[in-house]
């Protein structure tokens, strides 16, 4: 990190109680630019400013008032005021602060000009910034600033605020840094035990130089106290190896004393990262003070509200890393698949919103707000953040396998290291949605994760009913683009809604249906399109389902039907006969031909041991195992079903890791939903329609975006479909048929 970004996060950190080093920092910056700048400090008053430019005449024209005040406008029209009465020929005031301004003082600029005759100049935290290496002395003074403030902030940089407060020492929260660093630059052939130990043995070092050092007996004891529940004997092996390794660039090593630390350059790789992670920690609170405010503008909520909601945010988003990490962790431990295929983070927000004490306020439902919110940020698109969440999620998860087991590469050896996955009908169509993203770097999380897959080497497919399940859906869609308003009953099917979201004309949607099929042979043409853009082949699995056991799939049947009935009932689904027998048939030739090919392909009998699964973001399918329980005598091998979360840390970190470059690794997703679809009504859509005719003089560009961000207000206005449950999202999918 320069001087100049750690002067930058000093002055960002800087509180209240900071005042006195501001002034310090503030007055040296300024007395390379003004040698009659003078100090103003005396025990009865300063008369409304720090320092002033020395006149000859007498009473100073020029002051200077520096401040760390939040509410910079509050403080200079005090300190005016203050001047007004104390100083009245004071012509022109220099406000320092640590604040960012900009422009934004341009109004008061020229209303204190025109009410006082004063000249505002501010300096802001710009200003600064700009000028730290303009002299030796400020270069002094921002690295002496820097040390007593990011220092010790950056011991904790890369372990977010909820992990924190779950760890009980200094040397865990180091732990985890070390994983997050290691993670970020080993290579990908390297087993996890060795990442996992070599991190640990240098989290026990974090603080050793050459006149500082460990024993061997000393490290093994440290790590040991990170992870209590095992083997010592077990532990002291793999930190002699880890040592050993280490000892040939990472550490120095006294073989007489048997004694190590880290070496310099290991020191300065770590002090890097955590300069790293407090930049891109800063970036998110941006984000999610842009996203907090996004879900309660339209509440009666002060702005000390505000902030605290985006504190809370901050603590929702680390404790869901660190609450799926630790399920994905147990899930591998107990080879038990649902496991993370909730996504409503169950009862850890509620104790998040609870620790947080946030105000009683009428209408205002902060478990909603907070969940709302938190899947926005993970469903993110924006790439640095991504990064920087998926380094914690890797780190967190790293640890999480520790405490379950310190042989990490055997927990993980037990998953398939090849496999073929039949793609259901909710992966494949937000996988198409994802073509409306306009550029590789907001490139969408189902392409992502299905790129890596394909990397991976594993074989992806879909059956010929997931097709027409996906011609089905893009007819209603287009049916539905093309009524007036007041005529569609029913959700907007899922891909008219994603693509009205990005700002883009109705009228329009035809023409891109064009890009994945034709009118001749449509089922046809989305069939090469998947092959043709990823891969994805057409297979059936009829003669697999057909071969299968009667019982099994007549239990199907009815489990699934029963569930349809339920929908149809709860929400008011417009499904028909036809079209729930249609989807039932589709979802048991899925579920049973896979469970069938399984046994043709002798493939072992652990349920990780597998290679043909079934892929989904519909996490009904996932208790079907446990309904046949009750439905069929004959207990029937593992569910062939593998959500879409526990995919994408499949792919970072079991035995196909890798066959997956870094970059891809760090891009996938941390979240599967089929995102933040709105109950897009048709009355929203002709709202956007008029603000398309009212703006159709202006370029595309702008009009999507206007269109976009009105589409964005209505959903915090309204609420997410996660208010009502999951199934009416999966509705706006599985609604295929007319």
């Amino acid at each position: 990190m320069s001087t100049s970004q750690r002067l930058e996060l000093a002055l960002e950190r800087m509180q209240s109680s900071d005042w006195q080093r501001f002034e310090k920092i503030a007055s040296i910056f300024l007395s390379s630019e003004f040698d009659e700048l003078r100090t103003v400090a005396s025990q009865s008053g300063d008369g409304g400013r720090d320092a002033e430019l020395y006149s000859s005449t007498g009473e100073p024209s020029v002051v200077i008032q520096y401040s760390v005040a939040v509410d910079w406008r509050g403080k200079i029209n005090a300190t005016v005021k203050r001047l007004r009465e104390t100083m009245p020929n004071v012509h022109t005031l220099l406000y320092l602060t640590n604040q960012v301004v900009g422009a934004n003082c341009d109004e008061l600029r020229k209303a204190l000009r025109s009410k006082y005759g004063l000249s505002l100049d501010i300096r802001d935290r710009r200003w600064f910034i700009e000028r730290v290496s303009k002299t030796m002395a400020n270069q002094q003074a921002a690295e002496e600033l820097a040390c007593i403030i990011v220092d010790p902030y950056l011991n904790f940089a890369g372990v977010g605020p909820y992990v924190q407060a779950e760890l009980s020492s200094p040397e865990a929260i180091a732990a985890v840094t070390f994983l997050g660093l290691q993670w970020r630059d080993d290579v990908r052939d390297k087993g996890l035990t060795k990442i996992a130990f070599e991190s640990l043995v240098r989290a026990a070092l974090v603080n050793t130089d050459s006149k500082n050092r460990l024993s061997r007996d000393l490290v093994k004891e440290k790590v040991r106290q990170l992870i209590p529940d095992h083997s010592s004997n077990q532990i002291a092996l793999y930190v002699d190896g880890a040592l050993k390794r280490l000892s040939k660039q990472k550490i120095k090593h006294w073989p007489r004393e048997d004694e190590f630390c880290l070496s310099h350059e290991e020191v300065q790789r770590l002090k890097e990262y955590r300069a790293e992670a407090a930049l891109s920690e800063r970036n998110l609170l941006a984000t999610i003070r842009f996203i907090a405010n996004k879900q309660i503008s339209h509440y009666d909520i002060s702005d000390s509200e505000h902030e605290l909601f985006a504190q809370v945010l901050r603590v929702g988003v680390d404790a869901i890393l660190f609450d799926r990490s630790q399920a994905f962790a147990m899930a591998v431990k107990t080879e038990t698949l649902p496991a993370l295929a909730d996504v409503d983070f169950g009862d850890i927000l509620t104790s998040v919103v609870n620790k947080a004490l946030l105000p009683i306020k009428v209408g205002v439902d902060w478990n909603v707000l907070l969940k709302n919110a938190i899947r926005e940020v993970l469903i993110s698109n924006d790439s640095a953040i991504h990064i920087y969440l998926r380094s914690m999620s890797d780190a967190y998860t790293l640890l999480a396998f520790l405490k379950q087991t310190p042989d990490v590469q055997g927990a993980v050896e037990k998953m398939f290291s090849y496999g073929m996955l039949w793609l259901d009908t909710t992966i494949i169509l937000p996988l198409i949605a994802d073509e409306l993203e306009e550029s590789e770097e907001t490139r969408g999380r189902f392409t992502r994760m299905i790129d890596a897959a394909r990397e991976a080497g594993l074989k992806l497919y879909v059956t010929p009913g997931v097709i027409e399940e996906v011609e089905r859906h893009m007819n209603r869609a287009l049916t539905c683009s093309r009524l007036s308003n007041g005529k569609w009953e029913g959700s907007v099917p899922f891909l008219l809604e994603r693509f009205i979201s990005t700002g883009r004309a109705s009228s329009t949607f035809d023409k891109w249906l064009e890009l994945f099929r034709g009118e001749v042979r449509p089922l046809q043409d989305i069939s090469e399109y998947l092959a043709d853009i990823y891969d994805i082949k057409e297979h059936s699995l009829s003669i697999e389902c057909e071969s299968s056991s009667p019982e099994l799939k007549y239990a199907l049947q009815n489990i699934l039907y029963d569930r349809y009935e339920r929908r149809k009932e709860k929400y008011g689904s417009t499904f028909d006969e036809m079209a729930i027998t249609k989807l039932v048939t589709h979802d048991v030739e899925c579920y049973c031909g896979v469970l069938q090919y399984r046994k043709k392909s002798h493939t072992q009998a652990s349920p990780f041991g597998y290679t043909a699964w079934w892929l989904t973001v519909d996490r009904h399918v996932f208790d079907l195992k446990s309904k046949l329980r009750h439905e069929i005598s004959d207990q029937y091998q593992d569910s062939p079903v593998i959500s879409a979360d526990f995919l994408v840390n499949y792919l970072a970190f079991g035995p196909v890791r890798r066959n997956i470059t870094k970059s891809k690794e760090s891009n996938l997703p941390l979240l599967m939903v089929l995102g933040s679809a709105t109950a897009l009504t048709s009355e929203l859509i002709s709202e956007a329609d008029k603000i398309r005719q009212d703006m159709k003089e202006m370029p595309e560009r702008l009009i999507r975006r206007k269109v976009r961000d009105h589409l964005d207000m209505a959903r915090a206005r309204i609420g997410p479909i996660a208010n009502m449950g999951m199934d009416v999202a999966e509705d706006c999918i599985l609604s295929m048929y007319d």
